[in-house]
């Protein structure tokens, strides 16, 4: 008898806890709207991790990027391209998304041109 009661206020209380949580307004994380991309530290150099998940994530937003395969290194703001695209007009394109990122303070754009993609 005793185990059956304390099972149940067991379970009262854990259903009562998630009622009260369920209740709950969203905390200060949650960001309506599309993510900022804003990175910034306090000495203004912004995290390479960011920054390079940032470059990441303009680059699959774009239609015309999100298909190729792009390395991207970040080293103090530096950021590092390589991989192949199929055009010239591409590799500068790219170029200009990525020093359009917040935080980006060089890009060193090794990419290379393989009119063999075009044709795929």
């Amino acid at each position: 008898m005793q185990t059956t009661t304390l099972t149940l206020i067991s379970i009262g209380i854990v259903l009562t806890g998630c009622l009260v949580l369920s209740g709950c307004k969203p905390g200060p994380n949650t960001q309506p709207g599309p993510l900022a991309l804003t990175v910034t530290t306090e000495d203004g150099s912004g995290d390479d991790a960011n920054i390079t998940t940032a470059v990441h994530t303009k680059m699959l937003a774009d239609p015309k990027l999100k298909h190729l395969t792009i390395d991207v290194e970040t080293r103090k703001g530096d950021v590092k391209l390589s991989g192949e695209v199929a055009t010239e007009a591409q590799r500068v394109y790219v170029e200009l998304i990525v020093a359009a990122v917040s935080g980006v303070h060089a890009v060193n754009n090794q990419l290379t041109v393989n009119n063999q993609l075009a044709v795929n």
